[in-house]
């Protein structure tokens, strides 16, 4: 559950039942973005938590992308992604309250979600960096213009 007190409205998951946004009692089901090229992706960039080798890689990657932001928010972030109002989200730091409620909302949203050695994502590491994208080929897509695999 990812609850935004401003607007009311709570997104949901089940591990195998899917994923909702529940606004007063309306449930609308979520669904991630459809997978495009690496060129037309937007989506979230978290640098400043990136390790130096990597943050270099993924800043002369940016002009790869359609857009890349941060509203500085992982709840937000996720939501966001889960609702397909953006493509990726790539974040250094692991902290379990942002990223495991985050994590399942997104895949069950239909995403596909794997730390930059290409490992399942695990709420015990907290390095290791992380990729959310649309599917697996999306998310290849987007570690190989990162130079992370």
């Amino acid at each position: 559950v990812i609850y935004d007190p401003m607007t009311g409205t709570t997104a949901c998951a089940l591990r195998g039942e899917g994923a909702w946004m529940d606004t007063e009692g309306r449930r609308r089901d979520l669904r991630v973005a459809a997978s495009v090229p690496v060129d037309e992706m937007s989506g979230v960039v978290k640098w400043r938590f990136l390790p130096d080798a990597i943050r270099r890689r993924v800043h002369a990657a940016l002009p790869k992308l359609a857009a890349g932001f941060d509203l500085r928010c992982a709840a937000h972030e996720y939501r966001l992604a889960a609702s397909g109002n953006c493509h990726f989200l790539v974040y250094g730091k692991l902290m379990p309250w942002d990223h495991a409620p985050g994590v399942l909302l997104h895949r069950e949203a239909g995403g596909y979600a794997a730390q930059f050695d290409g490992g399942a994502y695990h709420v015990g590491r907290t390095e290791g960096g992380l990729i959310c994208a649309p599917d697996a080929e999306s998310w290849a897509a987007l570690a190989a213009a990162f130079g992370c695999v």
